[in-house]
Parts: structure tokens; C-alpha cells; sequence
């Protein structure tokens, strides 16, 4: 992965920095943000929830409506955290050209079909919500606070990337 500027892989670099930063500790060796920790957030967060979306639409369209609103959630935290330092992060761009505007436009189709989405699209951008409460977090607290394995964070994240097939069950 390459960023607009040609760094490779500066999402790692971007976000740990970012992270100790916030939390005062800007020179520290330890970095909270592991490799395994993107490749677990990827797969359970973004790869299996899209199968999941995948093998269960259109009869179970709960798990597409979580795909896209971590998606778009995913988004507006990039583009947040842009304004807030005035600068360019790894997904920003992804962020106002990609993801946003698909999810304006899969939500203008979604209530053009019924307006009974409404509340599956709130619960959509809750579940995403709290993914990304989940997914920072258990970050810290297995990474920075050692306070829990970090095999077990990635064991909560798998769970909670299985929770969209339990709401609105056809």
C-alpha cells in the first residue's frame, strides 16, 4: 500500500504516530498499531463482514447495510481527523472520492426501495460505530495497557464482525 505522497505502508507509520501522540507519548518504541492488528482489523472488519454481505444478500440485507456503514464510518473518521489537523492522512482520499459518495448513494437506493430501512441503516452505522470503539479500544488495551492478550482482541473482533447476521433476520 502506497499513499498519494509514494510512502509505503504509511498507514502503520501515520496511525501509530497518531495514536502516541494523543496519548503523550509521541517517542515511544512500543507502537500500539501491530501489523497482525491491521491484517486481523482488515480481515474480520472489512473482508468477512463483506462475505458475510455477500453470501447473505438479498435475502439478509443487514450485513450489506454493516459493510457499508463501516465503510462510510471508516470514512468520516479519516476525513475528521483531517480537519482536526489541518492534514493529509492515508485514506482521506479514499475517504471523499470512494466511500462516502458509495454511501450516499447506497442509502439514496436503499430508501428509494423502502423506507423500512431507515432503522436498519441507523443500526448499521451504530454497529459501525461501536466496530471502530471496539476495534481502538481493544487496540489499546491489549497493545498499550496490556491488559488483555492481544489474541483475545483479535477474538472479539472476529465476534463482533458476526453480530450483523443476529439483526433483522429475514
Amino acid at each position: 500500500m502506497i499513499d498519494l505522497f509514494g510512502n509505503y505502508y504509511s498507514f502503520y507509520t501515520f496511525n501509530n504516530n497518531f495514536i502516541l501522540g494523543n496519548l503523550g507519548e509521541p517517542d515511544s518504541p512500543i507502537k500500539p498499531l501491530s501489523r497482525e492488528a491491521i491484517f486481523i482489523i482488515n480481515t474480520s472488519l472489512v473482508w468477512l463482514v463483506g462475505a458475510i454481505a455477500i453470501l447473505k444478500s438479498p435475502k439478509h440485507l443487514f450485513p450489506l447495510i454493516a459493510m457499508a456503514s463501516i465503510i462510510v464510518v471508516n470514512g468520516v473518521v479519516h476525513l475528521l481527523a483531517g480537519i482536526a489537523t489541518f492534514s493529509y492522512n492515508p485514506g482521506i482520499l479514499t475517504s471523499i472520492f470512494l466511500f462516502v459518495p458509495l454511501y450516499i448513494w447506497f442509502v439514496r437506493f436503499l430508501l428509494k426501495e423502502s423506507s423500512q430501512f431507515k432503522k436498519q441503516l441507523i443500526a448499521g452505522i451504530i454497529w459501525a460505530f461501536l466496530a471502530h470503539v471496539v476495534m481502538v479500544g481493544g487496540l489499546l488495551m491489549a497493545n498499550w495497557f496490556n491488559v488483555i492478550p492481544e489474541l483475545a482482541y483479535f477474538a472479539v473482533l472476529g465476534v463482533w464482525s458476526l453480530l450483523p447476521l443476529l439483526f433483522y433476520r429475514p
